[in-house]
Parts: C-alpha cells; sequence; structure tokens
C-alpha cells in the first residue's frame, strides 16, 4: 500500500487492520495469555485478543477508517471481529448505527468521569456541567437535584484562592452563571457546590470545578478541529469531533446528531 513506512511494512505480518480509536473503562489486549492496557491509536495483533469487560466500551476502525463499537462483555479474535464487520456492513455506517457508536462513547465516558475538585463523593445530587468542564460558551447552567424544592445554598469559588463569589440562597434546582470579566477570568477554575447551610463546606470537601476557555485553549481546539475537518468519511469526521470534545472536557459536548 503506497505511503507506508518501510517499518509499518515490516509490522504488517503481525498486526491486523483494526486500531483502537476510543475506549473507556478496562478492557484489555490479552496475548499469550498476557493482558496489557489498550493503548488508543494503536493496532491491534493478528494473534492477540481484545477482552472486553463488564462496563467497558470499545470503538475500533478498520482499513477503511469505519467505525465498530463494542460494549457487549467477551474475548474477540481477529476472526470474531473479522466476522463482526461483516455483519453490520463493513463499509456502510449508517446514521442509526454512527448514533450508537456515539451514544455509547458519550454515556460511558460520563460515567467513567472524575469529578473536579475533590468532591468525589458528590453523588447523584448533582447534574451538569460534569467535574473540570471546560465551558466554551459565555455562560454555564448548573443544575442540581431538588425535587422537594427546599432552601438550598449554591456556592461558587475561586478555586486557586479560595475566595467565595457567590453564596446564593435558592429553591431552584438550575443556576445560570454568565461570564463577566469583572467577576470571572478566562482561564481560571471555578468550584461550586450546593448543600444546605449558608456556611462553607467542610475542609477537605471536593468541589465540581469549571473553567471559561480562554484564547489560547480556543486556537489550540480550533487548530485540532481543522485538521480533523479534513476527514473525507463524514461520520467519522463526526467521531473524530466528539472524540476531541470528550478529551477535552468540553461542555456542552458537541451535538453531532
Amino acid at each position: 500500500m503506497l505511503g507506508l513506512s518501510l517499518f509499518a511494512i515490516s509490522l504488517s505480518a503481525q498486526t491486523s487492520e483494526y486500531k483502537v480509536f476510543y475506549f473507556s473503562g478496562s478492557p484489555k489486549i490479552v496475548d499469550k495469555k498476557v493482558e496489557t492496557n489498550l493503548v488508543r491509536d494503536s493496532y491491534i495483533s493478528s494473534k492477540s485478543s481484545l477482552k472486553v469487560p463488564s462496563g467497558s466500551y470499545v470503538v475500533l476502525t478498520n482499513k477503511n477508517d469505519v467505525p465498530m463499537g463494542i460494549n457487549t462483555p467477551g474475548t474477540y479474535s481477529v476472526t470474531d471481529l473479522n466476522k463482526i464487520y461483516e455483519d453490520v456492513g463493513n463499509s456502510n455506517l449508517t446514521q442509526e448505527f454512527f448514533n450508537y457508536i456515539a451514544n455509547n462513547m458519550i454515556q460511558n465516558s460520563q460515567k467513567e468521569r472524575k469529578s473536579g475538585g475533590v468532591y468525589r463523593a458528590i453523588g447523584d445530587n448533582y447534574k451538569d456541567p460534569f467535574d473540570d468542564a471546560m465551558v466554551i460558551d459565555n455562560m454555564v447552567m448548573l443544575t442540581w437535584s431538588n425535587p422537594k424544592q427546599k432552601k438550598m445554598y449554591l456556592k461558587v469559588y475561586d478555586e486557586e484562592s479560595g475566595e467565595q463569589i457567590y453564596n446564593y440562597a435558592t429553591t431552584d434546582s438550575a443556576f445560570v452563571i454568565r461570564y463577566d470579566d469583572k467577576i470571572f477570568q478566562k482561564g481560571k477554575k471555578y468550584s461550586w457546590i450546593v448543600n444546605s447551610t449558608f456556611s462553607d463546606p467542610d475542609q477537605g470537601t471536593i468541589l465540581r470545578t469549571f473553567t471559561f476557555a480562554d484564547d489560547a485553549w480556543r486556537n489550540e481546539y480550533e487548530n485540532e478541529v481543522k485538521e480533523i475537518n479534513k476527514t473525507d468519511n463524514d461520520y467519522m469526521r463526526k467521531i473524530k469531533l466528539i472524540r476531541l470534545s470528550l478529551d477535552k472536557n468540553i461542555y456542552p459536548i458537541l451535538d453531532l446528531y
């Protein structure tokens, strides 16, 4: 095949056509009974198997840059992967199947996201944004669960200095923060929590965090998007953009459906 280096050609007898595009959870490569962690953008050896445990998700691509999502637990040889690709249509990725892959990427990423700050035990009371969110708009809606409309206190802090920016009493379950350069600084991390008391949270409590993207971050992101937009296959281009969005903790996650 044109364009391959001599090194790649020497490996062709050892590698299959399948490349690891994305994964979540703890899938493994099994080679001679030895398990190793997956490495993104690496090829699967023709003599090894892909082990997908419960709660994990893997997206592979083949030589035609066609993606395939696997979330059914099991161990898959290259022969098994060949059969899966045949069953779904090796080169005909449909909108329905794209939605399936994209949804699983996003859902599995959200399941394993680490909460920002250190309040990792923040629980189900907190909804959006996820922790360590990079906000690309000039506003962000913080949402939490408050079904009985109890009086709660939303607190927002400068993560670096600890300065309290908001201590807002509310019976709602959402609050919109709009960027104001007199209050916020782009590129700086802010933490937030909602609890039942006016006082600060206990020492050591870890809060969710968000950051308004600054110009340097935006320039880097836009350059990466330009490269991805050169991808010929439209579905693959979209999936690459979703991967970039997840990697960079962008909030809200890109709507590409």
